[in-house]
C-alpha cells in the first residue's frame, strides 16, 4: 500500500508541469472565445492554446511509454539474471556433491542439509580432482561476469550483489588454495562457506527458491546424470 501511494505521488509530481500547461491552454482558449473579436488574434491564441494542450500530452504519453518499457525490460533482466545464477549454482552444487562423494537424488532439502556439515566432516569426505577445480574456475569466472554486467544495470539488489560477490570470492579462494596445495582444513572451510552462501541465496526470496526448485525439477535423471558425468 505504501509503495502504491509513493508511486502515485511520484507520478503526480512528474505530471504537474504538464497538467499546468494543459490547464493554461484550456483557460486561454476559453477566454479567447468571448473576449477576442479580431480573427487574426483569435487564430493566434487558438494555435497557442493547441500547443499548450498537445505538447504536454505528447510528453506525458512518451514518459508513460518509456517507464512501462523500462519496467518490462528490468523485469526481463531480473528473470534472466535469476535463471543464469540458478544454473551456475546448480552446477556448483553438482561439483560439490562429487567432491564430497554424495549420492542420491538432488533436492532442495538435500542442499539445505549440506549446510549442517562441519569442516571436519568435509575435510574427511572431500576428494578433489583437477577437473572439479577447472570447472569451479570456469563457473566463478562466469559468476564474476554476471556480477559486473547486472551490477551495471542495477538489476541486483545491494544484498544480492554482496552475496554473489562473496560466493565468487570463496570459489576463487578454493581454486587458488587447492592449486597451491593448501591445507585440507582450510580448503574444507571454503567449501563450507560456499555451501552456506548458496543456501543464503536460496533463502533470500520466495521467488528465487521457487525458481531453483523448478531448475531441480527440470534436471531429470538423464540430464542430471549427464551433468554429473561432465562435472
Amino acid at each position: 500500500m505504501c509503495n502504491m501511494w509513493k508511486n502515485l505521488r511520484n507520478f503526480a509530481l512528474r505530471s504537474l508541469p504538464y497538467l499546468i500547461s494543459i490547464a493554461g491552454g484550456v483557460i486561454l482558449f476559453s477566454i479567447s472565445l468571448d473576449n477576442v473579436h479580431d480573427p487574426a488574434v483569435e487564430a493566434l491564441i487558438s494555435n497557442i492554446s493547441a500547443s499548450l494542450l498537445a505538447i504536454p500530452l505528447v510528453f506525458l504519453l512518451y514518459d508513460y511509454t518509456t517507464k512501462r518499457v523500462s519496467r518490462r525490460l528490468q523485469e526481463t533482466l531480473i528473470a534472466g539474471m535469476d535463471d543464469k545464477i540458478d544454473t551456475i549454482i546448480l552446477h556448483v552444487i553438482l561439483i560439490l556433491r562429487k567432491m564430497l562423494k554424495m549420492r542420491g537424488r538432488l533436492t532442495s532439502g538435500g542442499v539445505m542439509a549440506m549446510r549442517n556439515w562441519t569442516e571436519g566432516r568435509i575435510a574427511e569426505k572431500m576428494q578433489i580432482r583437477k577437473e572439479y577445480i577447472d570447472l569451479l574456475r570456469q563457473y566463478y569466472e562466469e559468476l564474476e561476469h554476471l556480477i559486473i554486467g547486472f551490477g551495471k544495470e542495477n538489476t541486483m539488489s545491494p544484498d544480492q550483489l554482496s552475496l554473489m560477490s562473496t560466493l565468487a570470492r570463496d570459489m576463487s579462494r578454493l581454486v587458488a588454495m587447492h592449486s597451491l596445495g593448501g591445507n585440507r582444513r582450510i580448503v574444507a572451510r571454503h567449501i563450507k562457506n560456499i555451501i552456506g552462501e548458496i543456501n543464503d541465496w536460496l533463502d533470500s526470496g520466495a521467488d528465487i527458491a521457487k525458481d531453483f526448485d523448478a531448475v531441480l525439477n527440470a534436471a531429470n535423471t538423464p540430464a542430471q546424470s549427464a551433468g554429473q558425468n561432465q562435472n
